[in-house]
């Protein structure tokens, strides 16, 4: 028999992540002031509180249905603010299009409103465990910093590029290094950290830095490399990372990010100087459908909805905070960074081969698939069970070491007899998958022993074939960095290949981990 069925999380992933249109969808329920519909349905706390619970991440997944919590949360409106006005938003020339513009005016909720709660309710839960783990607001940016790195994977030059959004990223955990940025920046809205793309005079839109804005100050990061730009040329020497204003004083710090001594880094510190800045962030947050939205989470659902761009009442607004930045930007000089609206409508022109990339990426997600062998030798294939979704968004959600046991189950997969050669290979790529994602548990738990056991395993068993190799090795250096096995995580990464996504991210490494004293 077919295997059709094997398509269908590949195409709602499709649906999930495309761009919403300003066409509004009508409430299903016509308002009275006790709260209630006039034909006794659910009240509006009713229908608001089943709207979330459907838009939680464990719920609307790239397997779920995508209508009936937006179509819940209209009805809601119709029946609290009937007759609300939208609040005008007095946006910069150029900054968003003229669709983006008017969905700034529409009071309905649609797909993209639907995506970006699921999103930032995930972004919340993961920002949260991560400040949990203490430090000042500087160690909070780096330990976001550093979990970005961690989950996001550089796609290889050979991969496919795929119009993804933040919950997909964080799902397949590859992506590029303009997706760390977008990733990074909606992880930092939900602690109150603004970002910024920040792009040297004269150079292309490929050469740039991440900048998290804390205190008036920008501080940089190289999310090609996955590191804090150093304070210092001297890697042994601990401290922040340096600031967009300190570089141009000190053009030595740049130089241990060079590949090469005969290979200078690709930005110079003069250039910085008069750097053009391009702030993060996405319409849907400005609007006023987001901050009627916000304003009535429950208490356990509470996360950044609405981040205003002009002042709000007690709320400063995005452009007022940008201004007060050293060195004084000028609200004219600035201009938003396109790159996730250009992720939503690209969308819109997804080709074959993207389909079939994501086709790819998303079917291991339906494991297990059960299979039964009728008397006569006939087999047929059963409806596909999605536990490899469940533990790995749960696993997203910080669930580490619940997701860790149940993983176990997918790896066995990858021993069992299969009478069906797809099935057999899917359940491959599935195990596959549980071994590696077993390792990143183990580290985000702490438990640097159980990852290095996991991630050699991982090594020693895809070598050069795995999906995860170059990231194995890598988080398998870290492991040993962070026991101070510094000589062990140089031996593990020192010999990069050409093709290594991770080249300059491990050179840089090799020689901070030379420069450091063992425990």
């Amino acid at each position: 028999m077919t295997c059709q069925y094997l398509r269908i999380p590949a195409i709602l992933l499709l649906v999930v992540i495309a761009a919403g249109c300003p066409k509004s969808r009508p409430a299903s329920t016509s308002p009275r002031q006790d709260g209630k519909s006039v034909t006794g349905e659910p009240s509006a706390e009713d229908l608001l509180k089943s709207a979330i619970h459907q838009l939680r991440p464990e719920n609307y997944t790239i397997a779920a249905a995508t209508d009936k919590p937006i179509n819940l949360l209209n009805s809601w409106r119709g029946m609290t603010s009937p007759d609300a006005e939208v609040a005008t938003v007095d946006v910069p020339a150029g900054w968003i299009d003229d669709a983006e513009l008017a969905r700034l005016k529409v009071l309905n909720y649609d797909l993209r409103d639907a995506i970006h709660v699921r999103d930032a309710m995930l972004s919340h839960t993961i920002a949260e465990f991560i400040v949990a783990r203490g430090g000042d607001e500087i160690a909070h940016v780096q330990g976001v910093v550093d979990y970005v790195v961690r989950n996001l994977s550089l796609r290889g030059s050979d991969e496919t590029d795929m119009p993804l959004g933040i919950y997909q990223l964080l799902l397949i955990g590859r992506g590029t290094v303009e997706d760390r940025a977008w990733l990074l920046a909606t992880l930092l809205r939900q602690i109150r950290v603004d970002s910024v793309i920040v792009r040297p005079a004269g150079a292309d839109n490929e050469t740039w830095l991440f900048g998290a804005i804390l205190n008036g100050r920008v501080y940089l990061y190289d999310l090609r490399i996955g590191i804090a730009i150093p304070s210092s040329a001297d890697l042994s020497k601990a401290g922040p990372p340096a600031t967009l204003d300190e570089i141009p004083d000190h053009p030595e710090w740049l130089q241990p990010l060079a590949l090469r001594s005969d290979q200078p880094y690709g930005i110079e510190a003069d250039s910085l100087k008069n750097a053009a800045i391009f702030p993060i962030g996405e319409s849907v947050y400005w609007s006023q459908r987001m901050k009627n939205l916000e304003a009535v989470l429950p208490s356990e659902e509470v996360c950044v909805l609405y981040d205003p761009l002009n002042d709000d009442g007690t709320r400063t607004g995005l452009l007022s905070r940008l201004t007060q930045v050293k060195p004084n930007w000028k609200r004219e000089d600035l201009k938003l960074w396109a790159y996730p609206l250009q992720q939503f409508n690209a969308i819109r022109t997804v080709t074959k081969t993207m389909t079939q990339a994501l086709e790819a990426a998303t079917m291991p997600f339906n494991l297990p698939i059960p299979i039964n062998i009728d008397p006569k030798g006939a087999v047929e294939i059963g409806v596909p069970e999605r536990k490899l979704l469940k533990i790995r968004t749960d696993h997203l959600l910080g669930k580490f070491d619940d997701a860790t046991k149940r993983y176990l189950g997918i790896r066995h997969l990858g021993v069992e007899e299969m009478p069906v050669q797809n099935l057999a290979i899917l359940n491959q790529q599935g195990a596959e998958h549980a071994i590696y994602w077993t390792g990143v548990c183990k580290f985000e738990m702490g438990d640097y022993d159980s990852a290095i056991e996991q991630l050699s395993t991982y090594v020693k068993r895809y070598d050069r074939s795995g999906r995860w190799n170059f990231a194995a090795r890598s988080l398998l250096a870290e492991c040993y960095a962070q026991k101070g096995n510094f000589k062990e995580a140089v031996t593990t990464i020192e010999r990069t290949r050409s093709d290594d996504p991770n080249r300059g991210a491990n050179a840089f490494r090799v020689k901070r981990w030379n420069a450091q004293k063992p425990n």
